[in-house]
């Protein structure tokens, strides 16, 4: 049985309508022997963090929905002893909608299990307010992510610890009080635990001394993009400079009479490369000194950019006297850069450490790809990482300004992630969560979890296609007809809409029409009525889809209708969108005439989907391959559609295809990245907010083992696969791609005596025969 039947949610109830909310509970219990196991069951709105006897457990709350939650099972039989012990959580209440986060209401439900006794969340539980940490009312890193938070350790007292004793500030727990807190259905998290990995190393790369000019009512990321710097040897700084690296015994010891009140000391730490963690701290110091910290992925303002319109990438640290530690295990931080602002009358300051430890979803990176070129080998590698730095809870867009499940993301990660994790549990549980989702209109919401008063129409056709490729890929047929109820109200939905045999564009303000990061192709709005190509396509490759997943789930009768629509919407499309004197297919066809657009993508869907019969088909691949084609050129994320439609005739194709890779992602790679790019522009883009990890931009991965290493499943879980390699662009490769069966290995080489080829593949997979 689960134990969390037996507790109860719990909260402060003065509190239950504040946001931004840092609550500590405590319960003191006693054990009559050393228990052998214990599980701890824990829940919570919105993240928690547990320690017991002093001793950190864990943390990390599954993103989930309000109504619909998941609860951890932490093994904690080695932090118990026998006699008095203690849980101590910290508990963080959001209470705001984010684009990873739904407003509900405050609670927390735990029940701890030994081999002699249950203890559980209830009248056995005090709580206080945090007195350390800001609550209320704060500055949003964005809008997408959430607060920022302030911490003030000269508030903090020894909670934590076993032999602690509780003041007038701390409440017994009543549940006669009557609060009237969550009450959803609770289930197992769908994904393992993440993974909190050691600090990572910090070098010194730049010092210097601060100035801080008056600005009213200007918060900590706007007052560190504003601070004046002057650059200082670190010898002047310092009383040692012998190892300017960190963590350090020693430690970085500031002069104290660099401290002023409009100023002190900055420090500019590099972590070495691209790295997704939570804040961890240690120094020393006297109580009141001041510690503003910035997060970043670049250096192009000659700092850390900690505010971008609007957008806030700091926080502040107040000191407490002595030897002190701080680790936030509430929010995630990503980024290369940490720069530090110092200041305060301190007499002593000493620091030790400031990074971040990296907080790492615990998958391997099983598949291997070898080839004669150096730069396409480090390209897949840079790629694989960015897709494990947007790995977490779910699929991130990206861990530095969002954290965010966006349904076309995921399809990307997902894809690539098949061939080189070889993990299906984290996909599936990513896709389900988009599912729930679902609303009347047919329409996925933005992200998951979320509530959002805009949405992206073709994203929620692409939920459908990554549900039919991840049975494809799994072989995990129980999800798929799982799944079916929500694809085929769905599909019902749309099909009840369409029009001429096509879908109208959505025009309310709840739809962004985004198509591409391209000119023309992220309106946010439909500002007339009419019909979109890219809409149209995106939603022919999601009844198809539909139809497969209705067949595998013995659907026969559904699977007809959805392989009959999607072949008029095919025959629609031609009709009304194909331009016979441009040779190429309209972007859009509205009721007010306006320039008429022609976009890279709108050909790649047109090719992909088979929208543009075969007399028709080899010359528009021919201008598509074209450097100065007169299309609206793709996106790195966007650019898998061109690819594949390039890659239909790979001798033809197959170089450039591979060349561009080499050209877009290997000039991420001569700039210094360490992760691959939301767009080509980089940090520049979107309002210098751009984000320089993106798992989206993970794509060459599937190329490399899909296409040069040339194994597909055709079957379920690769029962059977295809082993096809495109041979215009090495002269060799080799490699491993995993299946739930086993690894399949793969070797091939062009000699003076043709195709040499060696393939190895698991008990109960088959190759198709040609």
């Amino acid at each position: 049985m689960n134990k969390l039947e037996q507790a109860v949610w719990i909260w402060d109830e003065r509190l239950r309508e504040e946001i931004n909310q840092y609550v500590e509970f405590r319960h003191e219990f006693l054990l009559p022997e050393d228990p052998s196991s214990a599980q701890l069951y824990i829940s919570v709105d919105s993240e928690y963090a547990v320690w017991i006897n002093g001793q950190f457990a864990d943390t990390g709350q599954y993103d989930d929905f309000p109504e619909n939650k998941a609860y951890d099972c932490l093994p904690v039989g080695h932090l118990l002893q026998q006699g008095n012990n203690v849980i101590c959580i910290l508990a963080y209440y959001q209470g705001q909608n984010s684009f990873q986060y739904i407003q509900g209401c405050p609670g927390l439900i735990y029940a701890l299990e030994t081999d002699s006794l249950t203890v559980t969340s209830g009248c056995d539980t005090y709580f206080r307010q945090s007195p350390s940490y800001r609550c209320g009312p704060a500055p949003v890193i964005t809008s997408q992510l959430g607060f920022t938070f302030e911490y003030d350790a000269s508030k903090c007292d020894p909670w934590l610890t076993l032999d602690y004793r509780m003041d007038e500030n701390w409440s017994r727990f009543e549940p006669a009080s009557g609060y009237a807190g969550l009450n959803p259905r609770l289930y197992f998290r769908p994904v393992r635990k993440q993974n909190i990995l050691k600090r990572c190393r910090a070098k010194l790369v730049s010092q210097g001394l601060f100035i801080r000019q008056e600005e009213p009512n200007a918060i900590v990321s706007e007052l560190m993009q504003h601070d004046y710097l002057s650059y200082r040897l670190p010898e002047y700084l310092m009383e040692t400079t012998s190892h300017l690296v960190l963590p350090s015994t020693d430690g970085f010891s500031i002069r104290s009479s660099l401290f002023r009140e409009n100023g002190g000391v900055y420090l500019l730490l590099d972590l070495g490369r691209e790295e997704c963690g939570i804040l961890d701290l240690e120094m020393e110091a006297e109580n009141g000194a001041l510690v503003d910290i910035a997060y970043g992925e670049h250096l192009d303002d000659l700092r850390v950019r900690a505010e971008a319109r609007g957008k806030n990438f700091a926080t502040r640290y107040r000191c407490c006297e002595g030897r002190q530690t701080f680790t936030h295990y509430l929010k995630r931080w990503a980024g290369r850069y940490l720069q530090l602002h110092i200041s305060g009358d301190a007499e002593k300051f000493v620091l030790h450490y400031a990074g971040l430890r990296p907080v790492e979803y615990p998958v391997e990176a099983i598949g291997e790809f070898h080839c004669p070129d150096h730069l396409h080998r480090q390209i897949e590698q840079v790629a694989v990482r960015t897709l494990h730095l947007c790995m977490h809870e779910h699929y991130e867009d990206t861990p530095w300004r969002e954290q965010a499940l966006y349904a076309m993301d995921a399809r990307n990660q997902a894809l690539c992630g098949y061939y080189c994790f070889g993990e299906y549990d984290f996909p599936g549980a990513s896709f389900r969560l988009l599912g729930e989702g679902l609303k009347e209109d047919g329409f996925l919401e933005i992200c998951a979890p979320a509530e959002n008063p805009l949405t992206i129409p073709s994203f929620s056709f692409l939920w459908v296609v990554e549900l039919d490729e991840h049975l494809l890929y799994s072989g995990n047929i129980e999800q798929a007809q799982a799944s079916w109820p929500s694809v085929g109200r769905m599909m019902d939905t749309h099909i009840a809409k369409m029009q001429d045999d096509l879908l109208a564009t959505p025009v309310k303000s709840r739809y962004w029409n985004f198509y591409d990061w391209a000119p023309g192709m992220h309106n946010w709005n439909a500002a007339t009525p009419g019909y979109d190509a890219p809409l149209n396509l995106f939603f022919v490759m999601a009844l198809e889809a539909a139809a497969r997943l209705a067949q595998y789930g013995g659907k026969q009768e559904d699977a007809q209708r959805c392989s009959s629509i999607a072949a008029k919407v095919k025959k629609a499309i031609h009709e009304r969108f194909w331009n016979p004197t441009e040779s190429a297919y309209r972007t859009y066809r509205r009721e007010v005439v306006e320039e008429e657009h022609y976009a890279e993508l709108t050909q790649a869907l047109a090719l992909c989907t088979k929208v543009c019969p075969d007399p028709l088909a080899g010359q528009v691949r021919e201008r598509l391959s074209k450097r100065d084609n007169g299309f609206v050129p793709v996106s790195l994320s966007y650019s898998l559609f061109k690819f594949k439609a390039l890659l239909d005739e790979p001798e033809l194709y197959g170089k450039l295809v591979f060349d561009s890779i080499a050209n877009d992602w290997g000039s991420m790679l001569f700039r210094g990245a360490t992760s691959f790019w939301e767009t080509i522009e980089g940090a520049d883009a979107f309002g210098r907010a751009g984000s320089l990890c993106h798992g989206w931009s993970a794509i060459p991965v599937y190329f490399y083992y899909a296409y040069i290493l040339g194994v597909k499943p055709v079957e379920p879980g690769f029962k059977v696969f295809s082993a096809d390699p495109v041979r215009s662009v090495f002269h060799n490769a080799s490699g491993v791609i995993p299946t739930p069966y086993g690894n399949i290995r793969v070797a091939w080489e062009e000699t003076s005596d043709g195709l040499k080829w060696d393939i190895n593949h698991p008990e109960g997979t088959q190759q198709a025969k040609k």
